[in-house]
This record gives C-alpha cells, sequence and structure tokens, in this order.
C-alpha cells in the first residue's frame, strides 16, 4: 500500500471514529436539560451541571495537549477519549443526584477533552495549505456524529422517554471503543519539547485570539443550542419528536453546508469577513428564539445558528494552528481548546442564572448582544493577524 492510499485509509477510519465518538457524548443532549427539569432541578444547578462539561476542558485540554506533544500517543489519547464517553454514559443511566451527575458530566468533559488529538491527527492527513478545508472536513464527521446521535435519540426518547437516550450514548461509545482498537498510531514529525517554544505558544497572538472568538462562540452555542433551547421549546409546547428535530436542525445544516461553507463562502469573503457574518447569524438566531412564539420560530434560528457556528468553528481551529511548529500543534489546540472550555462552562451557567432571574428571552437577548460585539471585534483585530508573516 502506497503513502498516500494508507493515508486515505487512516483517515476513513478516523473518520467513522469520529461520528460514533460524538454519536456517544449528545445522543442525550437535546433531552438532558428536560431530563434534568423532570428530576425535579431548577435551571441555574442544571446551569452548573451542564457547565461542567466545559469547566472540565479548560482543566484538562491544556495538560492533554502537552503529554500528547511530548509522548506522540495520538491513539492512545483518542481510545482513551472513546472510553470516558462511554463510562460517562452508562453512569448517567443511573445517576439521580447532583453530585453524580456532575462526576458523570467530568468524565464526559475529559473525554471531549481528547478532541485535539482527533484535530491534529485527521489535519496530519492534510498539506500545510488545505488547513480549513481539514478543519471543516473533520466538523462535519463531527456533526454527522450528532445528527446520528440525534435522530436515534429521537426515536428512543419518543418511544420510550428522555432517560433512553443515555442508553443509546452508551452503545454508540462500544461502538466507537471498538473501531478506536482498529487505529494504528500515524508518525508525525516532532522534535524534542523545549520550554522557550512552549511558553512562545503560550503567549503567541495567533493562538489566543481566535481562542478568544472561540469563548464567545462556545458561551452562545452551549448555553443555547446545546443546552437550554430545548427546554425553551418545551415551554413552546414542543413533542419530544419537535425538541430533536429543533437540535438536530442546528447540526444538519453544518452537515450540509459545512463543505461548501470551507470551499467557496469563505475563500470569497475572506477570514475577517466570514468570522463576521458567523457572529452575525448567531445574533440573528438569538434574536429570534428570544422573541420565540412559536416552536417553528425555534426552527429557523437553530438553521442560522447552526450556519454560523460550522463557519466560525472551522475558520477559528485553522487559525489557532496555522502558524505553529508541527511539534507544538497539538499543545496550542490544547490551549485553544482550553480556552475556549471557558465559553463552554460560563454559556449554560450565565443562562441559567439569567433564566431564573429575568427568563430565557432576556436570557438570549443578552447573548444576541454578545455576538454583534463579537463581530465588530473581529473587524477590527483579525486584519492585522492576517497581515502576520
Amino acid at each position: 500500500m502506497s503513502s498516500s492510499q494508507s493515508m486515505r485509509r487512516s483517515r476513513r477510519i478516523l473518520s467513522v471514529v469520529i461520528i460514533f465518538f460524538w454519536a456517544s457524548e449528545y445522543c442525550h443532549v437535546p433531552y438532558f436539560t428536560p431530563y434534568l427539569t423532570m428530576l425535579g432541578f431548577g435551571a441555574s444547578a442544571i446551569g452548573v451541571m451542564t457547565g461542567t462539561y466545559g469547566f472540565t476542558q479548560m482543566l484538562v485540554r491544556i495538560p492533554l495537549g502537552i503529554a500528547t506533544d511530548a509522548t506522540g500517543g495520538y491513539r492512545r489519547v483518542v481510545l482513551m477519549g472513546t472510553l470516558f464517553t462511554t463510562v460517562s454514559s452508562f453512569g448517567l443511566m443511573f445517576a439521580t443526584s447532583a453530585a453524580f451527575i456532575i462526576f458523570c458530566r467530568f468524565l464526559a468533559g475529559v473525554a471531549a477533552s481528547t478532541w485535539l488529538a482527533f484535530s491534529v491527527l485527521y489535519s496530519a492527513y492534510y498539506d500545510p495549505e488545505e488547513g480549513v478545508q481539514a478543519m471543516t472536513s473533520i466538523n462535519v464527521f463531527n456533526n454527522t456524529g450528532k445528527l446520528l446521535a440525534f435522530m436515534l435519540g429521537t426515536i428512543v426518547a419518543t418511544l420510550w422517554g428522555y432517560r433512553y437516550p443515555l442508553v443509546i450514548s452508551f452503545l454508540t461509545g462500544v461502538v466507537a471503543v471498538i473501531l478506536a482498537l482498529q487505529l494504528k498510531e500515524v508518525p508525525i514529525h516532532k522534535e524534542p519539547m523545549r520550554l522557550s517554544v512552549l511558553a512562545h505558544t503560550f503567549r503567541n497572538p495567533s493562538v489566543l485570539l481566535p481562542a478568544l472568538f472561540a469563548i464567545v462562540l462556545q458561551m452562545v452555542v452551549q448555553g443555547t443550542a446545546f443546552s437550554f433551547t430545548s427546554t425553551v421549546a418545551e415551554e413552546l409546547g414542543a413533542t419530544s419528536v419537535q425538541i430533536g428535530i429543533n437540535t438536530a436542525l442546528f447540526t444538519v445544516v453544518q452537515v450540509v453546508a459545512g463543505g461548501w461553507l470551507g470551499k467557496h463562502f469563505t475563500p470569497r469573503l475572506g477570514t475577517t469577513k466570514s468570522v463576521a457574518a458567523g457572529f452575525l447569524l448567531l445574533t440573528a438566531s438569538c434574536g429570534i428564539i428570544a422573541a420565540a412564539g412559536s416552536v417553528w420560530q425555534l426552527f429557523l434560528a437553530q438553521i442560522l445558528g447552526g450556519a454560523g457556528n460550522i463557519l466560525l468553528m472551522s475558520i477559528l481551529m485553522a487559525l489557532a494552528i496555522k502558524r505553529v511548529p508541527a511539534e507544538n500543534k497539538s499543545t496550542a489546540m490544547g490551549l485553544f481548546q482550553a480556552l475556549y472550555g471557558i465559553g463552554m462552562t460560563l454559556g449554560p451557567v450565565t443562562v441559567g442564572r439569567l433564566a431564573d432571574v429575568r427568563g430565557y428571552s432576556f436570557a438570549y437577548a443578552m447573548f444576541a448582544v454578545l455576538c454583534v460585539a463579537a463581530a465588530v471585534l473581529a473587524g477590527v483585530t483579525l486584519p492585522g493577524l492576517e497581515k502576520e508573516k
């Protein structure tokens, strides 16, 4: 088998692992906040439980990135991720106390932290100049897994109730583990880690600026589409099928449009305008939900939000590792993902708190304002980053 054929084969195997890994992480997501509400928890408590997922990543991703750079054990890290998501889902099937739910969400956060290994390994299968396309492709597989999750979760939730998507999360996790065991290490050129290079990575503006925008992105997405939007839908009278469709639409548009955006939209519009456009799409999404009077309006909001998410995440991930030496890309990606873990933590906690005090409409309106501010900031700061050599 030639080198190029081996690369394509490795990419295909990893692509399937990615699909089932994210299916395990997200099968229960559309129904998780309604399920916790059913268990008797309030919005603030649910925000903390949901935010634990991001908080864990904020703590784990940097040391995990450093360790992965030092050892080159990308396959082992991927396998660890599939194992942790499986155990997390199994625990949540039986969890009823806040402490145990938080512990299981911690495990899920550790699993998600291994995404840096997926990202760097997958990008190694592409030429350096194809960075945005590589990140777009991996996000498409990421979202394909989430779409599969939402389809399966909707079916079992409709048939048996909100608890049973957790069973599907467990089963898809088992499949991911089996597939991950078949992966082989792909050699990536590495040099001995130097503290000076490591320190430079941590103060590199080409990593930190994309991470800042990713914090805002994850704050909005995790606080809305992947947590409380399902609760808003339920309050508007949505059925379990409609809740599943509502969440799935956020992902469907990313699977359908992700490749086109990476190949055509971003190159024509440019990095700065594309980032601003992504945040404006999120602005529209949050604004529509804030004023929504029917589930059908939420559907439109999810489509706009999904398009904004895939557009932003693909560009920001590519920017974060574009100017980093090969031997430190995993560390840079770990830093990038750890920093956006701040947003993943603050998003659900903030929405939960604002909802308890002023209601969901107010919370979503505040997030719309935040997205407008991010779009303006992108227009001011990113042109300078693009000019850097």
